[in-house]
């Protein structure tokens, strides 16, 4: 068996790493390109994209524009197989539309001799969540067809949480058996 994460070739890959989420924070078309291994075989998984081979890579980055602020790395986890393999895996928090999310990176790499470390494949996922206000609020804006500014939301969340208290004691009041809880009135 490769030697298991060896501190140089570790250390190597964490720097890589490092340069690469710079180079996304500052939506560097070229430096993320190069970061990739220049081959059909490149596969990269995003939230909702399936992208295969290099071109169509570089060819997302030339489309997309940075759609997120603030991201932080909370955790990385690098495993190395010898001096020439490595896997990097992350939990990433990043505001998108003034929205904290959090989401999941990982990356293969792989040192070729005459060209030294490309990601060979790569997918990026959203974590997942318990649904809450938040996602509330999300599906009755696109429910209702009113678009919401990101700054009016917590405005938007607190007036439900309100309204849900206010309302909490009545949906849980127990009415009489003998008692029609919705009676119909006929004329």
């Amino acid at each position: 068996m490769p030697e298991l994460n060896a501190p140089t070739v570790v250390a190597e890959v964490c720097a890589l790493h490092d340069a690469y989420e710079r180079a996304l924070a500052e939506h560097d078309v070229p430096a993320l390109t190069a970061f990739f291994w220049d081959s059909p075989h490149v596969v990269r998984y995003g939230v909702g994209e399936h992208l295969y081979g290099a071109e169509a890579v570089a060819a997302y980055r030339q489309a997309t524009t940075r759609a997120f602020s603030e991201r932080r790395l909370l955790r990385r986890a690098v495993a190395t197989f010898g001096a020439d393999t490595a896997s990097v895996m992350c939990e990433l928090e990043q505001t998108v539309l003034g929205r904290t999310r959090r989401s999941r990176q990982s990356q293969v790499w792989i040192r070729f001799p005459a060209i030294g470390w490309k990601i060979v494949s790569a997918h990026v996922s959203h974590a997942q969540r318990p649904p809450g206000w938040d996602d509330y609020v999300d599906q009755a804006a696109v429910a209702v067809g009113l678009p919401l500014d990101p700054a009016h939301r917590p405005g938007v969340v607190q007036q439900l949480q309100r309204t849900a208290a206010l309302a909490a004691p009545l949906l849980a009041f127990t009415l009489p058996a003998d008692v029609e809880p919705a009676p119909l009135f006929t004329a």
